[in-house]
């Protein structure tokens, strides 16, 4: 098994716009978008790469790429290139094409060159936008146990909100026999009227089928050049295309109601992913803070970043990112604060969301009038309320 894992090329999509995260996504990638206060979304991925044995990896960047390329190097600058081991981002070169990626198939096909230089056997496609843990030797040797030529992981999902995912259908042998992209009418499960099988957009591939099909679709031009939309479905028509099944923790980063819903995930003593483990480390970049300081107030079941000042009030069911003060008197409850953010003397603020470096001022409120507060800020379809980077009351 050692020398099969050793092959594999992982290729993270980290170059979408992501719209329905705006504003956090005004000034960065989706997947450096912080989480949990002291991670950033696509240290997930990166971690299940890492813990893997995975460790030739390349990021396909593209819009607002700066954040995260800062992270990269900032927390994941770990291989010596002696090791042949690397992380290494690839933003749109122009190598066979002179436009930027367009479609997550695009985004790998204009990469064409790197994979035949690598020459590995299996190339492994990750989304920068999920949370969730995985060993993905367990991917790769059920692959081999199969003797696939592709394999999709796939994600039991609530029926009601399976409309924006790939829906898939399976045999006994799970071998899938029919994929359709984001359907109005998400099919059932045989065995679960309420639930669907969702993809999770992580693919696993053999290099030479997925040459071919990428070179396949670009040279049709009524392809949206989208691995769920247009490789997929032509894919299992002819290969040996199957589903890996996976029941664990999973969420996809990509709204900002689902945001916040997987950040208090983690507000609990059994979390669905143990960030302490030591046994797979969630790898991060941890800024130079010193200790936070607690000078009076309430805490209740919530999680303080380093180098914090918390000088009174209360803070409840919430998340503060390093470098947070919150003044006495206020109250804070199912919040996401973000770094260096000063949280003013009685300001209130539920359910939301409070990019870095924001001064909410005195006995301002968020979170208790609707429509005042669609006055100043973003008011998702769930009611959270997102506050942008930098905000300051004029």
């Amino acid at each position: 098994m050692e020398t099969f894992y050793k092959k594999v090329l992982v290729m993270i999509l980290c170059g979408g716009k992501g719209e329905r995260l705006y504003p956090l996504t005004k000034d960065r990638a989706k997947p450096s978008v912080p989480f949990v206060g002291s991670y950033r979304i696509i240290d997930f991925s990166l971690s299940n790469s890492l813990n893997s044995g995975f460790r030739k990896i390349a990021l396909l960047t593209q819009y607002k790429s700066l954040s995260l390329e800062r992270h990269i190097l900032q927390g994941w600058s770990i291989f010596h290139p002696e090791s042949h081991e690397y992380i290494i981002s690839l933003p749109a070169q122009g190598r066979v094409s002179e436009h930027w990626y367009e479609g997550t198939a695009d985004a790998v096909f204009q990469n064409i060159y790197t994979i035949q230089q690598e020459n590995p056997d299996f190339i492994l496609i990750l989304s920068g936008d999920h949370v969730y843990r995985s060993d993905y030797r367990q991917l790769l040797k059920f692959f081999l146990e199969k003797e696939a030529e592709v394999m999709v992981m796939a994600h039991t999902c609530p029926i009601t909100a399976a409309s924006r995912f790939g829906i898939i259908s399976i045999d006994n042998d799970y071998r899938i026999i029919d994929f359709i992209e984001k359907p109005k009418r998400p099919s059932p499960l045989p065995w679960s009227p309420d639930q669907s099988l969702i993809s999770m957009g992580v693919y696993l591939f053999s290099t030479p089928v997925l040459i071919k099909a990428l070179i396949r679709d670009a040279r049709n031009p009524r392809s949206s050049h989208d691995f769920g939309r247009d490789i997929m479905p032509e894919l299992i028509k002819q290969n040996k295309v199957y589903a890996y099944v996976f029941e664990d923790y999973w969420q996809d980063i990509g709204t900002v109601d689902a945001y916040w819903q997987a950040n208090l995930d983690f507000l609990t003593p059994t979390p669905p992913i143990k960030l302490a483990d030591p046994t797979w480390p969630i790898r991060t970049y941890k800024p130079q803070y010193p200790s936070s300081y607690f000078s009076g107030g309430e805490i209740i079941n919530s999680i303080i970043g380093s180098g914090c000042q918390i000088l009174g009030g209360v803070i409840k069911n919430s998340i503060l990112s390093p470098g947070v003060v919150v003044e006495p008197g206020a109250h804070i409850e199912d919040s996401i604060i973000f770094e260096k953010t000063i949280i003013g003397k009685e300001a209130r603020l539920k359910r939301a969301i409070v990019d870095k470096q924001v001064i909410i001022p005195e006995k301002f409120s968020v979170g208790f009038d609707l429509e005042k507060d669609k006055s100043y800020f973003k008011v998702s379809p769930g009611g959270i309320r997102t506050i942008p980077k930098g905000w300051r009351l004029e």
